[in-house]
């Protein structure tokens, strides 16, 4: 079958792929030295030497906001989850996930320095600015995270649901039982001449707690209770270098118990709690080192750690806690490059190959880049100019005074990261160079997630049953409450927290019941697999003359499997012919182009069918970009594995390949009980490109009431953008089909589910999206002069659609903590007080917590009750013909992602006009 699809290498991730570095040991914390900087002259970005570790900072860099992901060093942050089959395993060709890094992983100031192509100077010492360092930018950009957007519809609405049997469940927070009560003074502070490094900022403050008194300081603002005289400039002194630092404290705002800006207090309170447990500070969470665990075979390291955040929900302010993972490579760029070397061929067009995209971390100071080119006319005995200096110097020499780093091999090519556009906007345009030995690969290659082993090995460290989770978070509750270094600092605050995790008050939605032709049965916990095999499809189409490409050594396997296929189509109502095969000497992508191109242009096939002797993307990328864009036909590839096994497992494969191929030319093989009204469901998801740098748009729309027939459209963003400049064009295209296929009428709702948006970009997609849906319903209805007046307007639902988020939910019982059943939802405790949202959980997994999405409705003038937003989410996710079970998010979405994921990964073409009313992406 075709790819899995998986169309998320970053995080949106951004940048969260598996990343990794050499092994680690913590650094001594030379900062506790007061005003002392532990650096010679210029002081780095980040701590770091040749044998040295992370450095601790315990008033961490800021506090952790929000529950977002923020792209993490050199590692995989995995929040533990299940194997979940949000995305169903294919039996096809199965491409590696897509590099997906966000600029977000620049990691902010860059080690090295920024050098141009053309000699120019450095933008700063090692190459930009970071929310740590003195630019007003950083502190905007700390502020904006803090910024709520509310989505409820006033304060007054119930978003409550009544349908469904109550539940007790619990969940991953903590209640704030007590919080500091003080008028705190918020102060800016400003170095001069600069200082980069967060650490010696606050080692550089520190000698001055006689004048501030009690404060907090987070790396560019300090809060206290004490005011200060205004102006106040002190002054302290580098015993490195004997240089002297002014230090100016610049009032900016003054902060009550009710303002928004506590929760900020209170995070910077935690993190510096967390700080004093003998945790490392990565990024914004804090790991275990004594803790992790080693997968020796595989070359990996596991740390855990915990994800802390402290918010205000539906009630008061909770504290959230996540178990996370980091997987941690051991290999550097250089070792890529050396593997490439020795399997012969261009080595310079093998290494671009393989690294190009790639996010790699910099051992020496722990900040993350992408690798967007490599200079092989560059090496470490390459010069740069650097600016403080004024003087023209060698990689070599700057390593090693400034980090103390001696290279090993001073011919190796260098590694370059073009800026993005967030480092061009705070004015950082110069391309930062990389030695690759100095770097650390980040994610796991495509052998490591094609190594089964290795992939069930990881999982079973970072998978973490609901028992052990629950029983985790207890332990780190108690780490807390019996350390009298964080009980004091609590205390001195008066911030407190419950002993237990809180509870929720959830319901289980009536299970779905699923309709095929003539019969109609419940599922079982999200699954139906078993009966659909017994039963005729609900919608059924004919297959008329369909093509074989396969090779000659594998005709024995493809002929008994094409006759299974014919053998369970017939059961389920689905007539298969028999194909014309076309046999091939040779498999290489060459020839299946040739074959097809031949073959198509003499005769009409309403399928096209490969077969591989291996899974190659850039066979499988030739096949779908010639069938799907040049002649605009289905196509199916499968893999020969695939057609090997024992004869139940064949059957098996051969009734999914063939229920797959039936819905690429437009069966439904199952319905699900959904309102009977004209509504359009709507579902939208980018992918990105971090090789190209470019983004593609994937809109799909129902197109019949029972959201089982859908309109699909393509749009390829040039800036790699997320927010959509094309909404407008899409909607009104499947506004056209709607009205083609339901007698000259349009849908009296629509309802959009939104992914891969984060709550900073709610507000600019209200502006944008949103505000195309509407101008794309006038324009519909004034070209069809809709009902004898031109006027359309219908109600809208927008809803931002969240798979990667923090909160789990355990239903307690007699024998501990488990996972909740399939269709639990919560909408009280833990959603957020100014959104209109719940979670939901429609999966039921076997390994691992199960992981709820999140549901944000940011518009709805529709009317539609709170009960049914709910129910109708549940009900989509099980409507995804890939797979005979339920998904994590609705259906829509899951057809934009693999519709994205298709066209960005291995076509970046449009699709032929004929197929937009055909799935032929699945």
């Amino acid at each position: 079958m075709d790819s899995t699809g998986r169309a998320r290498g970053r995080s949106r991730g951004r940048g969260r792929g598996e990343e990794g570095l050499d092994t680690l040991t913590r650094r001594p914390d030379l900062a506790q030295q007061h005003g002392i900087a532990p650096y010679t002259t210029q002081p780095p970005h980040a701590s770091g030497r040749s044998r040295g570790g992370m450095h601790q900072e315990p008033e961490g860099r800021g506090p952790a906001l929000s529950s977002s992901h923020s792209g993490s060093g050199s590692v995989s942050r995995t929040t533990s989850g299940p194997s979940t089959r949000d995305t169903p395993q294919e039996l096809s060709y199965t491409g590696p996930a897509p590099g997906r890094a966000s600029s977000a992983l620049r990691g902010g100031p860059a080690g090295p320095p920024a050098v141009s192509s053309t000699r120019a100077p450095p933008s700063a010492m090692a190459g930009g600015d970071t929310a740590a360092s003195m630019g007003r930018g950083a502190s905007r950009g700390r502020e904006q995270r803090d910024v709520q957007i509310y989505t409820r519809p006033s304060a007054e609405f119930i978003k409550l649901g009544k349908t469904g049997s109550p539940i007790p469940v619990t969940s991953n927070y903590f209640e704030l039982i007590k919080r500091p009560d003080m008028h705190l003074l918020q102060y800016r502070v400003d170095f001069n001449p600069d200082v980069d490094h967060i650490g010696v900022r606050k080692a550089l403050i520190r000698v001055h707690e006689n004048v501030l008194g009690k404060y907090l300081f987070d790396g560019t603002l300090l809060y206290n209770v004490t005011r200060l005289p205004q102006p106040l400039e002190l002054f302290s002194k580098r015993v490195s270098d004997g240089s002297d630092v002014r230090v100016n404290f610049r009032l900016v705002g003054e902060i009550h118990k009710e303002d928004a800006n506590y929760t900020t207090v209170m995070n910077i309170i935690l993190r510096r709690c967390l700080g004093m447990l003998n945790l490392t500070m990565w990024k914004r969470d804090y790991y275990d080192p004594a803790a992790l665990t080693e997968i020796p075979q595989h070359f990996l390291n596991v740390w855990p750690g915990y994800l802390t955040t402290i918010r205000h929900h539906e009630d008061g302010f909770l504290l959230g806690v996540e178990i996370i993972h980091k997987v941690l490579r051991r290999d550097t760029a250089l070792d890529v490059m050396d593997r490439m070397r020795q399997s012969g061929g261009d080595i310079q067009a093998l290494c671009k190959a393989e690294l190009l995209g790639k996010v790699v971390m910099t051992h020496y100071n722990k900040k993350t880049y992408r690798i967007d080119d490599i200079d092989f006319t560059k090496n470490p005995k390459s010069t740069f100019h650097l600016r403080k200096e004024d003087r023209d110097i060698s990689y070599l020499e700057y390593y090693s005074t400034r980090y103390n780093l001696t290279v090993r091999n001073a011919s190796q090519p260098m590694l370059v990261s073009l800026p993005s556009r967030r480092d061009k906007n705070r004015g950082d345009d110069q391309p930062v160079y990389l030695i690759p030995e100095l770097c650390g690969m980040t994610g796991l290659s495509d052998d490591q997630k094609k190594n089964f082993n290795l992939m069930k090995d990881v999982g079973n460290i970072t998978r973490v049953m609901p028992d052990r989770r629950v029983e985790a978070l207890m332990k780190f509750r108690r780490r807390l409450a019996e350390n009298p270094k964080i009980q004091e600092e609590l205390n001195s605050w008066g911030l407190d927290f419950a002993r237990n995790i809180v509870s929720c008050n959830a319901r289980v939605i009536p299970a779905q019941t699923i309709q095929q032709g003539g019969n109609s049965f419940p599922t079982q916990e999200g699954d139906w697999s078993r009966n659909i095999q017994r039963s005729r499809m609900c919608v059924s189409v004919e297959l008329h003359d369909w093509v074989v490409f396969s090779p000659t050594a594998m005709m024995q396997e493809i002929r008994p499997f094409v006759n299974m296929m014919k053998q369970v189509g017939a059961q389920q109502g689905f007539n298969i012919p028999e194909p014309n095969v076309i046999p091939m000497q040779m498999d290489r992508t060459s020839n299946y182009v040739e074959a097809i191109r031949s073959e198509c242009s003499r005769r009409e096939y309403s399928l096209i069918f490969c077969v591989l002797r291996a899974a190659r993307n850039d066979t499988y990328a030739s096949i779908k970009k010639m069938t799907i864009s040049e002649f605009g036909i289905p196509s199916q590839v499968i893999t020969g594995r695939n057609l090997k096994g024992q004869q139940g497992k064949l059957m098996s494969i051969a009734t999914k390949v063939m229920i797959q191929v039936a819905s690429k030319l437009g069966a439904e093989p199952w319905r699900v009980a959904v309102p009977q009204t004209k509504w359009m469901v709507i579902g939208y998801d980018t992918y990105h490109d971090a090789r190209q740098r470019k983004a593609v748009g994937a809109f799909v729309a129902s197109i019949n009431p029972t959201f089982s027939r859908y309109y699909s459209s393509v749009k390829i963003h040039e800036n790699n953008e997320e927010i959509s400049p094309s909404f407008k064009d899409h909607l009104f295209g499947a506004l056209k089909s709607y009205y083609i296929m339901n007698e000259k009428t349009l849908p009296e709702k629509i309802i959009v589910y939104r992914d891969g948006v984060g709550a900073g970009d709610i507000a600019r997609l209200k502006d944008t999206e949103v505000a195309a849906l509407r101008e794309a319903c006038s324009d519909a209805g004034a070209r069809t002069h809709y009902l004898g007046t031109g006027v359309y307007n219908p109600s809208i639902a927008f809803i931002v659609v969240s798979k990667r988020i923090n909160t789990r939910f355990f239903a307690m019982g007699a024998r501990g903590a488990g996972n909740p059943p399939c269709g639990t939802v919560v909408d009280n405790t833990v959603t957020l007080n100014e959104r209109f949202d719940f979670f939901l959980v429609s999966q039921k997994v076997t390994q691992g917590t199960v992981s709820p999405t999140s549901y944000n409705i940011i518009e709805d003038d529709t009317g539609i009750a709170p009960d049914i937003h709910q129910r109708l989410a549940y009900a989509l996710t099980h409507l995804y013909y890939n797979w005979p079970g339920t998904l994590r998010i609705p259906a829509p979405i899951q057809y934009a992602h693999k519709l994205a994921y298709l066209v960005g990964e291995s076509m970046m073409t449009q699709p032929h006009e004929g197929l937009n009313r055909l799935p032929y992406y699945l």
